[in-house]
């Protein structure tokens, strides 16, 4: 029909072909977080596929261009909403424009993640370890979103292989508690084949699921 049409464009192009934003940057704790407002502003305002594709490529430049200059908190706002207004699927039909969004920039959050993830801020005078810059608040996050991500994609059928690898990547030791129930859960979720009285193709879903939860759940580190 008319409206899958309009979202037939070529967005790789268009997503590479763009020039840095990197200098138009605001800096600032107050100022980076009315950035991050302003996205989700025009996100919930965007009402035509091509101005949904625009906030997402500008979403995804800045957070590439904050990562640039060190601005990490900055840059895991940005892809934390794109990813949390993801998985809201408030419009089905703008869910494959997100999905291609977040692989855009995939790439990035993976390097900034893992990099994170195992640093610690330190006082540059006495050399002692003040905090991790992912507090256990904020990694614990990170973690159920990046597992509901993981979740949507296997709904799809999708072979993912990079975010199981990312979960295990961003998690310290104490997380592998929160993990394991994450996927317990799911798992006790699923419905038992005696029982099933679906379609072939339903049954096939919940089975695809639920082997890959089984794998993810024994290549957990037993803590």
């Amino acid at each position: 029909g008319e409206v899958s049409e309009e979202w037939d464009f070529n967005s790789d192009t268009q997503l590479h072909s763009l020039p840095s934003q990197q200098a138009a940057l605001p800096t600032g704790d107050e100022t980076r977080n009315q950035h991050v407002d302003e996205f989700f502003t025009r996100l919930q305002q965007a009402e035509t596929p091509q101005e949904l594709f625009d906030v997402l490529r500008d979403l995804v430049e800045d957070a590439v261009s904050y990562i640039g200059r060190g601005e990490d908190s900055t840059a895991l706002a940005l892809f934390a909403l794109l990813i949390d207004e993801r998985l809201l699927e408030r419009k089905p039909d703008t869910v494959p424009l997100f999905d291609e969004m977040i692989d855009a920039g995939m790439y990035s959050l993976e390097a900034l993640l893992g990099e994170v993830s195992n640093y610690t801020l330190f006082d540059v005078d006495t050399t002692v370890a003040l905090s991790p810059l992912l507090t256990p608040d904020v990694r614990h996050r990170w973690l159920e979103r990046l597992f509901a991500l993981w979740l949507k994609r296997l709904d799809a059928h999708q072979v993912e292989e990079d975010l199981p690898e990312l979960l295990l990547d961003v998690a310290r030791s104490e997380d592998m508690v929160l993990l394991r129930s994450l996927v317990q859960d799911e798992i006790q979720k699923q419905p038992h084949a005696g029982h099933a009285a679906h379609a072939n193709i339903v049954d096939f879903g919940h089975q695809y699921r639920s082997r890959a939860l089984e794998k993810f759940l024994k290549e957990l580190p037993r803590t």
